[in-house]
This record gives C-alpha cells, structure tokens and sequence, in this order.
C-alpha cells in the first residue's frame, strides 16, 4: 500500500468531514519505559471552555503573502532571515521559501511527481546549514538534499539518497548531526531508527515503545507502532530527543548523553487504538498532537484532544489542528498553556520576538501569528 492509495482513503474521508490530513498523517495505521510519570492536568475540553469562559483566548492575526500558494501549510522550518513551509497538497511543488519575519515569496523547489527528483509524497524538511535543507519524500523512500534557499537564490537539489528497506513508512524525521537522521521506527521493533544520511544505510536502532500493554506488543508490533505514530524533534544543542504521539496524550524526552528517558502521559491518556483481522492499528480515541518544538529552554506543542467519534459529527463543520499550546521545561513539566482562536496544525516559537507562528489549514490565508509572554 503506497501514499497515493492513502490520499485516496484520506479524499473518501474527508467528503463526511473535509479532513485530507488527518488519514494522511494516519498513513502508518493504514499499512501493516522507563522514568514513565502521569502528567497531572485537566482534560483538553475543559481547558478550552474554561479559556472561552474567562475570555483568555489568545488572538491570532493573518500574515499575507503576496502569492496565492497554499493548499495545505504543514510545517514550517526558519533559518535566520529565511522560512520554509511545506504545504502537502500543492499541485506543483511541496515547499516554499520566504523571508522571515516578513513572509515574502522567494521561491519554490521539491516537484511534486514521480520522475527522477521528484516526491511523491513530501513528509518533512529540516534546515542543515544557513541555506541548506533536507526533505523527506515517504512515497519513494528517499531523501533529498537542497542548496539555494534563500532570497534570490534558485533551490538546487544536491543528494538523492534511498534510504534502507528496513526504515519502511518514514513519516518523520530529524538531523542528529550532518551525518545521522533519525526516523520512528513503524515496525514495532523499536521506538528510532538511526541512519548515515549519506549512504540511506540503517546504522542502529534505539529505544523501545512505553506502550503499557507489552503483551500487545509482543504480538502485534506493526500495529502498536502504528497506533504510537509519533512526532519528533530535537533540541538545537542535539542534547534532547522529543516525541509526541498523535493519537494519545504522551509525551517522552531521551537525554542523548545519560541515556535518561522521562515519559508524561497527560489526562486523555496513552494512544487507543484497535488491531484489525489484516493486523494494521486503526485508532479508536482521540487526535492529540499534531507538532512539536524544541528551544534551548522550552518544550512547544500543539494538543488538539478531541474524540474521532466527536469528530465524525462534526462532518463538514469540522476544522483540523489543535487549540492547545502547551509550553513545557525539558522535563517534560508543564510551566503555561495558551488556548488559541483557532485551530492550527504546524508552529514554529520565535522566543526573540515573543511571537507563535501557526499554521491554519482550514482558511485560505494560513499563516497566523500569535503574542506570547514568555518568561
């Protein structure tokens, strides 16, 4: 089962509730601990009624573009004086590169296709150097590396690297340093997979999934995998690796040096999610989270917290992202949670300007920016 067969699970199901990126991030469900603490908070309902009530709903403001762009503005990625969205249903190209802080077009690069160079279906991108990415592309198992992004500079592609078979459904990732990617691991094996981003070759496998029900595991890995779908990101100094599940209310932190692991699991819970007779892990609770940002003090995440079976209801009135941003220390405590006006569904913190930048998939201006007082 390859990428194109999930959009089209993902176009079926969104004609009931106009959701493409919630199954194409489910993609992993649809294919075949230690230091563990209960993060003490209220549910994700009513911290949102709670906000709406005492009118402390942080309010977004629209940043135009001069250019109509964006089908769906999935994550965002800055380097100094330049950023880069990348927006999954773009007809033609999957990221686009614009000055910071004031957003105007520069150019775009990744074609959408499935010639020689060209994605299938665009998974991540991470900056490795001042005007330097690299991309994931799930669809052919690959990654690429760009040079050029930056103002009046044309995005040259640089590496085409296949990575190892045995890092199959690659739906996230992140640079370790200039020669290790680090991937989740969907076989169920282990929680990461580290590979040499030169060669695509899988060096080590680490960690192993906190899933409370190790019996499960045992028997049906691929599909425990599946249902722990996992965002990652690392900390700027590389000290820190993070993952948030999309599915359940869990969020752990590996100290790269000590080997330490803390894992929070908040008030919706760890991952819920059903084993189907074909043995693939079909969700069965809530949408959690959607992004997560390391900084050199805080943790940043984006919670949504709603039950599909809510979800289902809402049909066409049903926006996709989370409400929630939760700002945590590097142990994983909560120190602040800010409710937003609207759901969005990739940030990115600019601690400097005490400013949240979100990303609106529902509307057709999609970049919002949000104050914040941080501390």
């Amino acid at each position: 089962m390859n990428s194109l067969f999930t959009l089209c699970q993902i176009s079926k199901y969104r004609n009931q509730m106009k959701n493409k990126q919630l199954l194409c991030v489910l993609f992993p469900l649809l294919v075949a601990c230690t230091g563990q603490r209960h993060q003490q908070q209220v549910s994700s309902e009513s911290i949102i009624e709670e906000a709406v009530r005492k009118g402390e709903v942080l309010k977004g403001e629209i940043v135009p573009i001069d250019t109509a762009l964006f089908r769906y503005a999935y994550r965002m990625r800055v380097q100094g004086d330049k950023a880069v969205i990348l927006d999954l249903h773009n007809a033609d190209y999957y990221y686009h590169v614009f000055t910071y802080p004031d957003f105007q077009y520069q150019s775009s690069f990744g074609k959408r296709g499935e010639g020689p160079g060209e994605s299938i279906y665009a998974a991540n991108i991470r900056f490795a150097g001042q005007d330097t990415v690299w991309v994931l592309d799930d669809g052919k198992g690959r990654m690429y590396q760009y040079s050029g992004i930056a103002g009046g500079k044309t995005p040259k592609q640089e590496k085409d690297i296949l990575l190892d078979k045995r890092l199959f459904r690659s739906l996230d990732f992140d640079l370790k340093d200039a020669s290790t990617v680090v991937i989740p691991d969907y076989s169920g094996e282990n929680r990461f997979g580290w590979a040499d981003i030169h060669s695509g070759e899988l060096l080590r496998k680490s960690e192993h999934i906190p899933v409370s029900d190790q019996k499960l595991l045992k028997e049906s890995a691929p599909a425990v995998a599946q249902g722990w779908n996992s965002f990652i990101a690392f900390s700027p100094d590389k000290k820190i690796l993070v993952s948030v599940t999309q599915f359940g209310d869990r969020l752990d932190i590996y100290d790269m040096q000590s080997q330490k692991h803390i894992g929070k699991l908040g008030e919706d819970g760890e991952p819920q999610f059903k084993v189907s007779s074909e043995g693939y892990g079909l969700p069965a609770g809530r949408i959690c989270y959607y992004d997560v940002q390391v900084t050199d003090q805080y943790i940043y995440t984006i919670y949504d917290g709603r039950k599909f079976k809510d979800i289902m209801k809402l049909a066409d009135a049903y926006q996709q992202g989370g409400k929630i941003l939760r700002i945590s220390t590097h142990e994983g405590d909560v120190v602040k949670t800010y409710v937003l006006d609207r759901p969005i569904a990739g940030i990115y913190v600019d601690e400097a300007a005490g400013m949240l930048f979100g990303l609106d998939v529902n509307a057709d201006e999609q970049i919002v920016k949000f104050p914040l007082e941080l501390e």
